[in-house]
């Protein structure tokens, strides 16, 4: 390490290892959003060997790497140290920066950047939850809860009942919902009811769509399908009322046009389209 990054290190390990991380670190909850530690290693192979603990002059106190956990204690002088094997680890809330060298640690400590970052990220998703918590949890009806399962099987993906189906409909914000126990209970009872009469099926903690469940899929598209079709005949049946309607009353004189073509022709035409639509 050079005179230039020895000078940094000197005056930025400190910082890092007066708040030196705890050997359990929470990383949810409110307990995780308290967090505010750095874990600083000097890497070999790059990976974590040394956990350095304490800086007394330029002595680093570090503890050894034995495959399993770092407890052998050893002392290592800071100009000893390649610049790029020094690793720091900000767990800063809930989230975790990284650094690679005293050089990125420094200016990131001063410029502040990453921090930047993260507020400003918190304050995005703080106004999303906000917009997320005034909106009424819908639940959606069975066939389409069974429509979702389906696709997720399709996918590869297990299920494992009302607080996955939650985070399927809502995202992981559901958490924060003020209505996220009623919703839950909501659900659950739809759940619970597929169960009991068959669409779904109970395998130890998780849930499986069941051949009657499939059918039951099945036979609302079918019925989707012919409403559809129904529609699609209706409105057909409409424009072809309205051009014949029309060109008889062209024909009629009811309406007078510059006979430019024969409309009797036209109107067989038009009639042999309309009634070859799908």
């Amino acid at each position: 390490m050079n005179s230039i990054k020895r000078w940094l290190a000197l005056i930025f390990l400190p910082k890092a290892l007066k708040r030196s991380c705890p050997k359990r670190i929470p990383r949810s909850g409110p307990e995780g959003m308290k967090v505010n530690c750095y874990a600083t290693y000097i890497d070999k192979a790059g990976e974590p060997y040394f956990l350095i603990e304490s800086i007394q002059g330029e002595k680093l106190l570090c503890l050894e790497w034995n495959n399993t956990e770092f407890d052998k204690y050893k002392e290592i002088d800071i100009s000893d140290i390649d610049e790029k094997q020094l690793s720091i680890t900000h767990y800063y809330g809930s989230n975790e920066i990284s650094y690679k060298g005293i050089i990125d640690f420094a200016f990131s400590r001063i410029l502040l950047l990453p921090y930047i970052k993260v507020h400003t990220v918190r304050l995005i998703e703080s106004v999303d939850q906000y917009f997320f918590n005034k909106k009424k949890l819908v639940t959606k009806p069975s066939i389409d809860l069974l429509k979702i399962l389906m696709e997720r099987e399709q996918k590869g993906k297990e299920f494992y009942g009302t607080i996955d189906l939650m985070t399927i409909l809502y995202s992981i914000k559901w958490l924060q919902h003020p209505d996220r126990e009623l919703h839950k209970k909501k659900l659950n009872f739809y759940i619970e009811s597929l169960v009991d009469s068959g669409e779904l099926k109970r395998k130890a903690d998780k849930f499986m769509l069941s051949g009657k469940g499939r059918q039951a899929i099945e036979n609302y598209e079918e019925q989707e399908r012919k409403h559809s079709d129904n529609i699609k005949a209706q409105r057909r049946i409409f424009w072809l009322s309205v051009v014949i309607a029309l060109l008889t009353a062209v024909q009629a004189g009811l309406i007078k046009l510059p006979t430019l073509v024969d409309f009797s022709s036209l109107l067989r035409s038009l009639i042999a389209f309309l009634t070859t639509q799908r």
